[in-house]
């Protein structure tokens, strides 16, 4: 039982600090008749894949680049 609870707090903690890796949205996305995927970082990268299973690519419309971090004040 303690194993269990030792396993679900690990998931939790690391869900709730790290994050999903999979809801990175990239500058590219795929189209196809069933499928979008949007996690590409290159124009050439979307149509290599887009050779392999078919479709095509376009800019994201939803990508609005990476967050920039702004630097912090001094307190003094």
């Amino acid at each position: 039982m303690t194993r269990i609870l030792i396993v679900v707090a690990a998931l939790a903690a690391s869900t709730l600090l790290g994050g999903w890796a999979f809801d990175k949205q990239g500058p590219f996305c795929i189209f196809d008749r069933d499928y979008t995927n949007c996690g590409y970082p290159s124009y050439d990268a979307c149509m290599a894949a887009a050779r392999g299973v078919g479709g095509f690519c376009r800019p994201n419309p939803m990508y609005s680049g990476e967050r920039q971090r702004t630097p912090r004040g001094t307190f003094w």
